[in-house]
């Protein structure tokens, strides 16, 4: 955590490196008695660029343990120019990384998925060296940022896309073990429609799809838009909404916020990320809000609450 600073705008009370780019949180995961939280980091200057994954853990969601840059560009590998948004999963003692491989010689709305992997508690981590799922199916016109989880008969994962139809869409993988993955088709898609209250409406591409698993049934997407619609003006604005079969529902988890549910029988934990208060000419950029816990009605998020006090 961060010590009283002698710039006002720099944020004392909310995770963050010491200096630097930070954005997307990858994570959260609760592996063999913390909490890990990875996140978009750029270690050479406060800039969008040069994209690897930060890492901290806790064991109470109150104070965090800095630990080594978890992902790193590989010089002329699969993600040359950058290890772009994904998440992270515990399975028995392996912790391991699914993430976007980004290079500036693809298109940059198609980011093939890849992984590495820990076996000492996500101090270290070594890259699979090649790409896990290479190509996205046919009829996106973008595909990118991946979600993972344990389902009752294997694992599922979640892929950002754009159909050439014009709806946004999270589209479903499932696998056995973690390396050999089969595409379903979508998950959920929808056409652009209005999000209630907020003047804007959900695009036509979707980035950063979560899942929040429901006590029965199917559970929320929690999604995102790069460049969702107010009125007639296009806005470069985002939003997270959950979708079900229902109505769109917007949720904010601190100012343009990448949710991610950590594993826990009962509850979701969410992280987001917020701006500083001006950023200007400093060495630093956005802290990630205060963990929070998410609740579910009705299979819906409704609200979300601070994590305060430490758990037994």
């Amino acid at each position: 955590m961060s010590t009283a600073p002698r710039d006002p705008h720099r944020p004392v009370a909310h995770l963050r490196p010491p200096r630097n780019w930070i954005n997307d949180p990858n994570g959260l995961v609760f592996h063999d008695g913390y909490y890990h939280v990875f996140h978009q980091y750029n270690p050479h200057g406060a800039t969008h660029a040069h994209m690897h994954w930060g890492h901290f853990r806790s064991t109470d969601l109150l104070t965090w343990e800095p630990l080594p840059i978890a992902l790193s560009p590989t010089p002329n590998g699969v993600d040359a120019d950058g290890c772009f948004s994904g998440n992270a999963v515990s399975d028995g003692d392996r912790l391991i990384a699914f993430y976007s491989a980004y290079r500036q010689d693809r298109h940059p709305r198609h980011q093939p998925i890849t992984t590495a992997g820990s076996r000492d508690g996500g101090r270290t981590f070594r890259s699979r060296g090649q790409l896990l799922i290479p190509e996205p199916p046919e009829g996106c016109t973008m595909w990118r940022d991946l979600y993972v989880w344990q389902h009752t008969d294997g694992w599922r994962m979640l892929v950002g896309a754009a159909l050439a139809d014009g709806r946004g869409a999270a589209l479903l993988y499932a696998s056995p073990d973690l390396e050999t993955w089969t595409y379903l088709g979508p998950f959920t898609a929808r056409e652009p429609e209005p999000i209630a209250g907020s003047g804007l409406d959900t695009g036509e591409g979707w980035e950063c799809p979560q899942y929040l698993p429901a006590g029965s049934g199917r559970g929320p997407v929690l999604a995102r838009s790069p460049a969702a619609t107010s009125g007639r003006v296009a806005e470069h604005c985002r939003y997270a909404g959950a979708v079900t079969e229902g109505p769109i529902r917007r949720r904010r988890f601190g100012h343009d916020p990448q949710p991610n549910p950590a594993v826990e029988p009962h509850q979701r934990e969410v992280v987001g990320y917020r701006p500083p208060r001006s950023g200007a000419g400093r060495d630093f950029t956005h802290p990630y809000s205060a963990p929070c816990v998410l609740p579910q009605r009705g299979g819906c998020p409704y609200g979300s609450r601070t994590v305060s006090a430490k758990r037994a």
